[in-house]
């Protein structure tokens, strides 16, 4: 319960700060969208309170927000907001109208604020998902998962995302889901392990799989999660002999085709919304004839560009480096967790203490999927998407904290090793230990390296934010 306490301190501590550097940020803003959005609304009240609010949603709502806060207010009005989530704009009304119908504000305003209460209130649940799901699948002691799992949560606290995760924006609601859905995945791997816990397994398997299709509907890139179902459904096609000769193995692969199958609900049935309001009743449009009719892969193309190597420009070098080092940390950890997972696993026989082999599979079994969902993001990011992109939506895979925080917690053990060692006679097994730590350590992330990752999270999100508030917003 103490790192919980130290997480919900730590998380409150750096909302307040970003809140304050985009407050305190001069000017209206570079981008005025959001105030005429605001001053086409007929304020009700002048009082303070008001005014205050107002202050603080016109700062968080900029860019994408602006769509959201309207998409909310009005619905899907114009064809381009469909590539905005039509379920979280639902959700956002229903609570601005719910909960916030006696506030002095004007429509525009109180679901602006609905979206800014929904990003805190799922950004702090990922947070506390994050840390159970990387206590329960790092295979350690339990002091050692414990520090792992609560480095792993503040760097997702403390995320290039930034302010994004504070604004009406999708991706707080997007990690949530997509965090719960893993744990989901975790438990039903779990369950596979044990004797008469079939349906359990099952049960946990079609949990992750809703779980993903609800993180679909905020962001169309938790369809990405779907490709854990896919491995595993593959696999056991491939294996039949193997993963499909008994009750036990068929359940689990009905149920991981439901999971799949739960996961594609979520990106198609906001579509199937948008087919019957715009291709039925002698209406039509250009995307109504294709393959699948997408209104979403519609408009991100024919209004934003996006598509294969489109943005690859020389106008958009500067940006293109800007989501380099995410880009960079994206590919390194996915390749870690892929294919050297074992340098995640305790490196001493105390660190090993308690450890079963039944976590040792599990963890064998679960990391790689989940760096799949990564790696394909990163290889997206890099070719079809506009680039910038990536240090706000990578907040939502897992791996890539997990993978620091483990090398932050191998080379803390090293360092705290090597200085017990200054004042004690080192055995031959002491030294081991030390050297296998050291090995670890280097083949994740030199600990001066990690410092500096660290240093620059924190550095990016702290100017993100004024950016964000009185400029443009860098992603």
């Amino acid at each position: 319960m103490a790192g919980i306490r130290e997480l919900l301190t730590l998380f409150i501590s750096w909302k307040l700060l970003l809140l304050v550097v985009a407050c305190a940020s001069p000017g209206p803003g570079y981008d005025t969208s959001t105030q005429i959005l605001f001053d086409q609304y007929s304020r009700s009240s002048n009082s303070w309170l008001a005014r205050t609010i107002e202050h603080v949603v016109l700062r968080l709502t900029r860019w994408d927000g602006i769509y959201f806060a309207s998409s909310s207010t009005r619905g899907h009005v114009n064809e381009q907001d469909w590539a905005f989530s039509w379920v979280l704009a639902k959700i956002t009304s229903a609570v601005s109208r719910v909960f916030l119908s006696p506030l002095p504000l004007t429509p525009i305003v109180k679901n602006a604020l609905a979206g800014v209460i929904i990003s805190h209130v799922s950004h702090l649940i990922a947070v506390l998902l994050l840390f159970n799901l990387t206590f329960n699948l790092i295979p350690a002691k339990q002091g050692t998962k414990g520090r792992i799992a609560f480095t792993t949560a503040c760097l997702h606290i403390v995320s290039p995302a930034g302010l994004f995760l504070s604004s009406p924006y999708g991706e707080s609601t997007l990690a949530l889901f997509n965090f719960m859905g893993m744990l989901c995945y975790v438990y039903a791997v779990q369950y596979r392990h044990k004797d008469r816990a079939t349906a359990e397994a099952a049960i946990w398997t079609i949990a992750a799989g809703a779980s993903f299709g609800i993180a679909t509907t905020a962001r169309s890139n938790g369809l990405l999660s779907g490709t854990i179902f896919a491995w595993d459904a593959i696999l056991a096609i491939l294996r039949p002999s193997r993963n499909l000769s008994s009750a036990k193995g068929v359940i689990n692969f009905a149920a991981t085709i439901a999971a799949g199958l739960l996961v594609a609900v979520g990106f198609a049935a906001p579509q199937c919304v948008a087919y019957l309001e715009y291709c039925t009743g002698g209406n039509t449009r250009p995307w109504c004839t294709k393959l699948p009719p997408s209104i979403y892969t519609w408009v991100q193309d024919h209004y934003w560009q996006v598509g294969l190597f489109k943005y690859w420009t020389s106008n958009n070098l500067p940006l293109i480096l800007q989501a380099a080092p995410m880009l960079v940390i994206l590919l390194y950890t996915s390749e870690v967790a892929l294919f050297r997972p074992e340098s995640m696993l305790p490196s001493t026989a105390l660190d090993r203490a308690g450890v079963t082999s039944e976590e040792t599979k599990v963890f064998r079994h679960v990391l790689p999927r989940l760096a799949l969902p990564q790696l394909v993001l990163a290889g997206l990011a890099a070719t079809s998407f506009h680039v910038q992109i990536i240090n706000r939506i990578s907040s939502g895979y897992p791996v890539w904290y997990m993978v620091l925080a483990v090398a932050v917690n191998t080379t803390q053990e090293t360092v705290r090793k090597e200085t017990v060692q200054q004042d004690t006679a080192k055995s031959a097994d002491t030294r081991e230990n030390t050297k296998d730590g050291q090995e670890k350590a280097a083949m994740l992330f030199n600990g001066k390296e990690m410092q500096w990752e660290v240093r620059v999270m924190v550095m990016y999100a702290i100017i993100q934010g004024g950016l964000y508030a009185s400029f443009l917003p860098p992603a």
